[in-house]
Parts: structure tokens; C-alpha cells; sequence
């Protein structure tokens, strides 16, 4: 049976129109594709969420819901960005069998308004080398509707800057979190451009503060700061553990100042649960500057090193 690649993209093209939000875009989108395309028993779209990929709207059998970035023929679309055709699966070095009766495989990448690979479309095949390159070139066109949708949606991710203490076992503990995309470390809100951490820890009055990236629709930011606020002693000033200096305050920095008002209710909240003022700093992002390397992932690369959290 061959495809109507031009009736089927007409179709997308209407159901972009109609979409304000990623899970309804891609729902549909698999939901077209299930119905359209002949032999084929899954249909559906990853996510990136940090290194690796999340399950997100398919039609199918049950699928695998993290897919890691060196696994199999999603994973190989995310490092290499591009789309993977593949005949037979089971000859892919590396492929995960989500359903053993698959056979065939195609991904394609899909990027969003920043140009950064954003999620991947996934169609799977019990028909050994299902796919054709008038498919792949069908598809990737369908794909290319969908991305452009994305570039009008709101984004995927969003981000905070989350001061609190020592920012070493900070980094871990929000990496930990289900719902983070990706996180960094550095030094917010000081007087100095571009400070060395040396100038910070001589008074340059930075803050050691984690920026934080993720999903508004898997963890929301009121989530998140309650989150946050199990992890700090949010009445101590300039201290954190056994860490003193102004460079271990506690403070919320936001890019976006739609966040402000979350940000302050929480707070709010959190007062109450206090006998003492809070001394967590509720300010607008004036500037970030990303530590030196050797500080990003610093429990990843020394397990055993000093963290005020604790982890077990």
C-alpha cells in the first residue's frame, strides 16, 4: 500500500494549526500516523529530559519509558542528529527491544525554536526493511510540520537559579529530580563580571547558585521550590551547614518575572511554617556566570567529596 505522503502532511498541517501545547501536538501527531500508515504496530514521540530520553505520547503496545542516549535507534538519533533508518533492528548495535516483534525501525529528530534537539518521532515496523526513502523523505516532511508547530508553542523547559549553600551537592541533589533537564553551577547576583572562584570566596558578593532547566509540565515550579526548600535552612544567613560566607546564601533568582508571583507565594507559605524571618534572597536574575569546570558535576566526579546534603 502506498502512502498519500501529500494528503497525509495536509492533515498534520491543519492539526498544528489547531494545537497550543506539546502533548496535544504529539498525541495527534502519533494518533494520524497510527491510523495512516500501514504495518506498523508503534507510533509515538521521546522527549529529551537531561542526557536521556522520556516516553511521551505514542500509540501501542506498553513502551520502554527512559531510553539512555547510547541505547539503541532513538538514542542514535539524539547523539547524531538525524534521522535513522534502519531495516532490520536487531542488527542495530545496541538496540532496545521495547516489543520483540519489531523488526524495522525510522527516527527522526525533532528540533525546537532554539534549533536544539528537543524530542525524536519514533516509528516502529514488524515488517522487516519497511521503510523506503520516499518514507523516510514523507516522514521527515512530517516532522518538519511538527517542529514548526513547536516554534510557536511555549517552551518545553523552563528555568530558575536556586541558591543554596555549597553548591557542589545542590548540583546532585536537583540532578536527582525527576523533571530536570539540566543543570549548571556558578555564581549569581555579585558585583563583579566573569568572577574566578577565588574572588568569590574573598567576598566578590556572588551567591553559589545552581541554574536549573526543566519541564514545567512534569515538575512544576511550585513543586520544585517545596523541593528546594527541603534541602536548606531557609532562616540561616549567610550559611548553609558548615559552610559560612555571603557566597552561601540562600536565594531564588528568576529570568522570567511571570515566575515572581509563584515565587513569592511560596515563600509566603514557607514563612509561615517559621518563628524567625526568612533570610532567602527573592530577586530578579542580574547576571550568572558559570563556575570553572572543575566545580560542574563535582560529586559525579568525586563521590566521597564534602556535601552539606545529605543523600541517604
Amino acid at each position: 500500500m502506498t502512502v498519500d505522503y501529500k494528503l497525509l502532511n495536509g492533515q498534520m498541517e491543519s492539526l498544528a494549526q489547531a494545537e497550543g501545547w506539546y502533548v496535544s501536538l504529539f498525541a495527534n501527531a502519533s494518533a494520524l500516523l497510527w491510523e495512516t500508515l500501514p504495518d506498523i504496530n508503534w507510533a509515538g514521540f521521546y522527549t529529551v529530559d537531561g542526557p536521556d530520553l522520556v516516553l511521551g505520547p505514542f500509540h501501542g503496545k506498553v513502551a520502554c519509558i527512559r531510553i539512555p542516549r547510547e541505547k539503541g535507534v532513538c538514542g542514535a538519533a539524539l547523539r547524531e542528529d538525524r534521522t535513522m533508518l534502519v531495516p532490520d533492528v536487531h542488527a542495530f548495535p545496541g538496540h532496545i527491544a521495547c516489543d520483540s516483534a519489531s523488526r524495522s525501525e525510522i527516527v527522526i529528530p525533532l528540533r525546537d525554536g532554539r534549533g536544539r534537539v528537543a524530542a525524536v518521532l519514533d516509528i516502529d515496523s514488524p515488517v522487516l526493511n519497511r521503510f523506503s526513502e520516499q518514507d523516510r523523505q514523507g516522514l521527515e516532511a512530517f516532522a518538519h510540520i511538527i517542529e514548526k508547530a513547536m516554534k510557536g508553542l511555549a517552551p518545553m523547559e523552563k528555568t530558575i537559579y536556586l541558591a543554596g549553600g555549597c553548591f557542589w551537592g545542590c548540583q546532585k541533589y536537583f540532578d536527582l529530580m525527576d523533571g530536570v533537564i539540566e543543570t549548571e553551577v556558578g555564581y549569581a547576583n555579585g558585583d563583579a563580571e566573569n568572577p574566578t572562584y577565588e574572588q568569590v570566596k574573598h567576598g566578590a558578593g556572588h551567591a553559589e547558585t545552581v541554574r536549573v532547566v526543566y519541564d514545567p509540565a512534569r515538575l512544576p515550579l511550585r513543586e520544585l521550590l517545596e523541593r528546594y526548600f527541603q534541602v536548606i535552612d531557609p532562616t540561616a544567613v549567610n550559611h548553609q551547614g558548615e559552610d559560612f560566607g555571603i557566597q552561601y546564601r540562600t536565594g531564588i533568582y528568576y529570568a522570567d518575572p511571570a515566575d515572581a508571583p509563584t515565587v513569592t507565594a511560596a515563600l509566603n507559605d514557607l514563612s509561615r511554617r517559621y518563628d524567625k524571618s526568612l533570610a532567602v534572597e527573592n530577586q530578579p536574575l542580574q547576571a550568572f556566570y558559570p563556575a570553572e569546570e572543575y566545580h560542574q558535576k563535582y560529586l559525579e566526579k568525586h563521590p566521597g567529596g564534602y556535601c552539606h546534603i545529605h543523600f541517604d
